[in-house]
């Protein structure tokens, strides 16, 4: 896949020279640049030569200014399709849901091992997603917080409404979905309802939650 070049994304400066360290010990990974917050790696997105445009950006889920859901949702805004994978110090359940909702390709603990946070950079280089931190193994145990009932044990997903749900949870939109696809929205949407419907779910987020703790994605 050669080598992955990563915008790395942190306002404190101790741990950002520690994430470079780690990455630097994979010949297949590069940090092309770097930013304390969201804002500043806007900045640089907008100054960068082509030929250093990240192919992955790592960021910090809390900074100043601009954090790593509002840099989301402002590359999305610039129509630049870079993949985030975020960082988080704290198993919080209400940020998970934040970045799974604004389109985090990634969202991992920051006590994961080196090992692990590599192995997330290359799957969401490669189109994957890397959703799985801590706390969607402890869910039910803290009393249902996701705020809605799913089914226990949900009819299986046919093997279109797998690649559907996979390309809702990389954050795609119906339309953009129909478009990798070859079908219309509608029939999108018609998919998005049956996989609603057998998940037990109301919406596209509980749907995305509900299958990380199934293992489907």
């Amino acid at each position: 896949m050669g080598v992955i070049k990563i915008l790395l994304v942190e306002d404190q400066q101790l741990v950002r020279e520690g994430l470079k360290g780690l990455l630097a010990l994979h010949d297949d990974m590069l940090v092309v640049g770097e930013a304390n917050d969201g804002a500043e790696a806007l900045e640089w997105l907008a100054a960068a030569p082509a030929e250093a445009m990240p192919d992955v950006i790592l960021s910090d889920m809390r900074m100043p200014r601009l954090d790593g859901v509002g840099l989301i949702r402002a590359l999305a805004a610039r129509a630049l399709r870079l993949p985030v994978l975020l960082l988080t110090t704290f198993d919080d359940t209400a940020a998970f849901d934040e970045a799974v909702r604004a389109g985090a390709k990634g969202f991992l603990l920051k006590a994961i091992s080196p090992e692990t946070l590599a192995q997330a950079l290359r799957d969401v280089h490669a189109g994957g997603t890397a959703l799985r931190p801590s706390l969607t193994t402890r869910m039910e145990a803290r009393g249902g917080e996701r705020a809605f009932t799913a089914a226990d044990h949900p009819d299986p997903l046919s093997p279109k409404e797998l690649q559907v749900l996979r390309l809702v949870a990389s954050g795609r939109s119906n339309t953009e979905i129909a478009s990798l696809l070859g079908n219309s929205e509608g029939v999108i949407k018609n998919h998005c309802s049956a996989i609603f419907s057998k998940m037990g779910v109301r919406d596209r987020t509980q749907a995305v939650l509900r299958a990380i703790d199934l293992g489907w994605i």
